[in-house]
C-alpha cells in the first residue's frame, strides 16, 4: 500500500512538472512569436520618425536654398543697378540743357522774394500748364506748406536772402555768408532739401556791396552754390502796379531776343498783376513748338551780370 501511495505521488509530481514545462514552452514560444513583431513595429516607428526628420530637413534646406537664390538675385539686381544709377547721376550732372534741348528756345521762369499769399496760385497755374519754374525765396514764417509744395511739385527751390536787408547782407563777407547759411538751414529744416542755387539781392551787379565782390564769389564757391542773375525782366519791380499786359509784353519781347532766357519776376504781396500775366505768358511761349520752359538745374548754364575779376582768376 505504501509503494502504491509513493508511485501515485510521483506520478502527480510528474504531471505537474510536465504542465510547468509546457507552460514555459508555450510562453517562450509566444514571446518568440510576438517579439519580432514588436521589434518590427518599433523599427517602423523609428523609420517613420527618421523619415519625417529627413523630410523636414529637406524642406528647410529647400527653403534656405530658395532664400539664398532670392538673395543672390536681389544682390545681382542691385549690383546691376549701381552702374545705371551712377550713369544716370553722371548724365544729370554732365549733360547741359543746351545739349538735352539742342535747337530749342529755352526759357527759365524765375520768381524772387516769395513765398507770398499768391504762391499757391502761381503753383496752381504752373501745374495747370505742366510747367516747372525756379523760386528764389526769402525766410518767411507761416509759409512752410508753400516751401514744401515747391519742392514736392518738382520746381527748383533756391536761395535769395534770409533778411533781404541789403545793408545788413552786404556789410561784410561774414555777414554775407551768415545770411546765406541761415536761409539754407531754415529751408532744409522745413523741406529736407539743401538748395544749390543763389540769386544776389539786387543782382550780382549791385553797387551796395562794401567789400571786394570776389569775396562773395569765394563764399558761394565754399558753400557749393551757383548764382544766377537774369537776362529778361518783367519789370514788375520797377512800378508799384505795372499792368498784367505790360508784364506780359516785357517778358515776351525779352525772350524773343535771348536764348536761353532767364526771366525775372516776383512773387510778392504787391505783385498780383504778375500772377495775372502768367497764364498768357506761358500759353504764348508754349504755342511755339520750338520753345521749352524749364527749371534751373545743374545742367543750366548760369546767366551772370558779374563774374570773378580777371586779376583774381589769374592769381
Amino acid at each position: 500500500m505504501e509503494q502504491q501511495s509513493v508511485d501515485k505521488d510521483y506520478l502527480e509530481y510528474r504531471k505537474k512538472r510536465v504542465k510547468r514545462i509546457k507552460r514555459f514552452l508555450l510562453i517562450s514560444l509566444t514571446v518568440l512569436l510576438i517579439l519580432p513583431n514588436v521589434l518590427c513595429i518599433y523599427l517602423l516607428i523609428q523609420v517613420n520618425h527618421t523619415n519625417r526628420i529627413l523630410e523636414e530637413t529637406q524642406e528647410n534646406l529647400w527653403e534656405l536654398s530658395v532664400q539664398l537664390e532670392d538673395a543672390n538675385a536681389a544682390a545681382a539686381v542691385e549690383m546691376a543697378m549701381i552702374p545705371m544709377q551712377v550713369e544716370d547721376e553722371m548724365l544729370q550732372e554732365v549733360i547741359p540743357d543746351s545739349l538735352l534741348y539742342e535747337g530749342k528756345e529755352r526759357v527759365y521762369l524765375t520768381f524772387d522774394d516769395g513765398p507770398s499769399e499768391y504762391t499757391d496760385e502761381i503753383l496752381d497755374i504752373l501745374d495747370e500748364y505742366e510747367v516747372k519754374a525756379t523760386f528764389f525765396v526769402l525766410a518767411k514764417d507761416g509759409y512752410e506748406e508753400q516751401y514744401q509744395r515747391i519742392v514736392d511739385e518738382g520746381h527748383t527751390l533756391a536761395l535769395h536772402s534770409y533778411t533781404h536787408q541789403y545793408g545788413q547782407i552786404y556789410e561784410s563777407p561774414e555777414a554775407f555768408r551768415q545770411d546765406i547759411t541761415m536761409l539754407s538751414d531754415y529751408l532744409f529744416d522745413i523741406t529736407g532739401y539743401r538748395c544749390e542755387f543763389y540769386r544776389f539781392p539786387g543782382g550780382s551787379s549791385n553797387t551796395i556791396i562794401q567789400f571786394d565782390k570776389n569775396e562773395c564769389f569765394d563764399v558761394l564757391e565754399e558753400e557749393n552754390l551757383v548764382y544766377f542773375d537774369w537776362n529778361v525782366t518783367s519789370k514788375d519791380a520797377s512800378t508799384y502796379r505795372l499792368s498784367a499786359q505790360s508784364i506780359t509784353d516785357n517778358v515776351l519781347n525779352g525772350t524773343q531776343q535771348t536764348n536761353p532766357s532767364v526771366v525775372l519776376m516776383h512773387d510778392a504781396s504787391d505783385k498780383y498783376t504778375t500772377v495775372q500775366a502768367l497764364p498768357q505768358i506761358i500759353e504764348t511761349l508754349l504755342a511755339d513748338e520750338n520753345t521749352v520752359l524749364l527749371p534751373i538745374t545743374n545742367g543750366t548754364a548760369p546767366v551772370c551780370h558779374v563774374v570773378r575779376s580777371e586779376e583774381e582768376t589769374e592769381q
